[in-house]
This record gives C-alpha cells, sequence and structure tokens, in this order.
C-alpha cells in the first residue's frame, strides 16, 4: 500500500510539474505576441516622427528611420518564426542579418 501512496505522489508531482511547464511556454507565448504589438507601435511611432522630422541639408547629423524600421523588422521577424515554426529547416547563415544599432548617420557633403 506505501508503494502505491508514493507512486501517486510521484504522479501528482509530475503532472504538476508538466502543468506548469505547459503555463509557462503559453506565458511566454503571450509575451513574444506583445512584444511584437509594441514593436508594431514602435514603428508607428517612427512614422510619426519621420514626419515631424526637420532635416535640412544643412544639418550634419540625422536618424537613419530606414534602418530602424528594417531591425524593427527583423526581430519581428525572427519573433515570428520562433512563434509560429513552420517545419524544421536548417538555418540559414547567410538569412541572418545583424542589426544596425546605430541610427545616427553623418551626412555626406556632395
Amino acid at each position: 500500500m506505501k508503494t502505491q501512496h508514493h507512486f501517486g505522489k510521484l504522479i501528482v508531482i509530475a503532472l504538476s510539474v508538466f502543468t506548469f511547464s505547459v503555463s509557462v511556454s503559453a506565458t511566454e507565448q503571450e509575451q513574444l505576441t506583445q512584444a511584437m504589438k509594441q514593436l508594431d507601435a514602435a514603428k508607428l511611432s517612427l512614422k510619426r516622427a519621420l514626419k515631424e522630422a526637420s532635416t535640412s541639408p544643412k544639418t550634419r547629423e540625422y536618424f537613419d528611420y530606414a534602418a530602424a524600421e528594417r531591425d524593427i523588422n527583423t526581430i519581428k521577424a525572427g519573433i515570428n518564426q520562433y512563434i509560429n515554426p513552420s517545419r524544421a529547416i536548417p538555418r540559414d547563415p547567410k538569412a541572418m542579418r545583424t542589426l544596425t544599432e546605430d541610427y545616427s548617420k553623418q551626412r555626406t557633403t556632395k
């Protein structure tokens, strides 16, 4: 009888751990989905900022909106691929792109 009781405890513990791991995964997916929504909001903010930007050819430095948008799209694509994997295909290392990270551009004089 003691062995059955011990086995029952193990099943309850195993099910609890499994249930917890499933809920953590759901939470991760929810958080990543929320991050993608926030990235969409950031893209909209960048578009509004671009409309308001007053960069004249005389200014020496300006913000590279196109590079920032490319990087946001790269991050979103990575999150989307993680959340919705189509199938197990090997990654193409050439397809990976590094982020720009620096969005200040120096104007070149022509």
